[in-house]
């Protein structure tokens, strides 16, 4: 199964978390990835550049992250090509484990875990199957993915009770949920943010997710172009996220989150305007200064909305201040 695909891991001291999380300036990093950007240093054809920005920029973040959380996994290959973002699943295995140590070192009546925008439950499946003494909520506006997904995957989870999928549109979910953890993996654009906004309203402890697709944010369907196939590939897709858009119907956009909601913190607007960002959404295809930017502003949300949080690589670890 893809959440054993590696290690396990203790769980995370939630008093080390605390201490290292709550001593981060999210706002230094992000003024300075900001004023590369302005400057035009980003989404170099070599990342070398970039490279040596985001290690300047984000140095703390990073330490902070391995100084309380388990390994990284090891990405070896070159980052903004097709196989960087395909093996991003070590990643989402990553993420699991982390959830799975942490919710079995804590006792406790809150036993149920929300993995929103679920798409297949093939995550949710997985971690069902390791917390059998929880429940693993699965929601999705589609059901059709995961009844799919049931099918073929009824030998591997032959007996799995704890697990069910809810139809639910992420941008209005249900509000009497009170979930001890919110994970998703990849939810695309401001659904990353509709998926943040549950976990805030829901007040769940712990909230884990990767980010995914940033150019998606604030209504956005439009990407600039350069070469490479990756750049291709989004210009595509995002042919086929207008299509989508201009149907209303929720899948991956609401008005909520157009453009005039972004940037999404109170530090963020005082350094940057809601055309920066979009501005800066339509580059994150091939640039790390970018989709950093759009999850710093993300960090800071969740530290005016009551959370401490370590930030590495698209990957968040978010736990509620008590």
């Amino acid at each position: 199964m893809e959440i054993n695909s590696g290690p396990a891991v203790n769980s995370p001291s939630l008093e080390t978390f605390h201490a290292a999380a709550s001593k981060l300036d999210y706002t230094e990093p992000l003024e300075s990835l900001l004023a590369e950007f302005r400057q035009g240093a980003f989404a170099d054809r070599e990342r070398t550049r970039e490279d040596a920005a985001i290690r300047s920029h984000l140095s703390q973040l990073h330490a902070a992250w391995d100084r309380v959380l388990p390994k990284f996994p090891d990405q070896p290959w070159k980052r903004r090509t097709g196989r960087w973002e395909y093996h991003r699943g070590r990643r989402d295995a990553y993420l699991k484990r982390i959830l799975v140590a942490c919710m079995r070192a804590i006792d406790g009546e809150g036993r149920t875990v929300v993995n929103p925008a679920t798409v297949f439950g093939r995550h949710a499946r997985a971690l069902a199957s390791e917390l059998p003494d929880h429940e693993v909520v699965g929601t999705d506006i589609e059901p059709g993915f995961n009844r799919l997904y049931r099918l073929v995957s009824w030998w591997t989870y032959p007996r799995l009770q704890n697990y069910r999928f809810v139809r639910e549109n992420v941008f209005e979910p249900d509000p009497g949920r009170r979930p001890a953890a919110v994970i998703f993996f990849g939810a695309c654009g401001s659904v990353t943010d509709g998926c943040m906004d549950y976990a805030i309203g829901a007040s769940s402890p712990f909230l884990l997710f990767r980010a995914c697709c940033h150019d998606n944010i604030g209504g956005n369907t439009q990407i600039v172009k350069r070469p490479g196939k990756l750049n291709h590939f989004f210009r595509w897709k995002n042919r086929v996220m207008a299509r989508i858009k201009q149907q209303g119907n929720g899948v991956y956009f609401s008005p909520k989150y157009f453009k005039d909601a972004y940037p999404r913190s109170t530090a963020a607007r005082d350094l940057m305007d809601s055309d920066t960002i979009i501005e800066i959404a339509r580059n994150s295809v091939d640039s790390d200064i970018c989709r950093s930017l759009i999850d710093l502003d993300r960090c800071l949300f969740l530290q005016e909305n009551g959370y401490d949080v370590l930030y590495r690589e698209e990957l968040f670890f978010a736990h509620r201040r008590h």
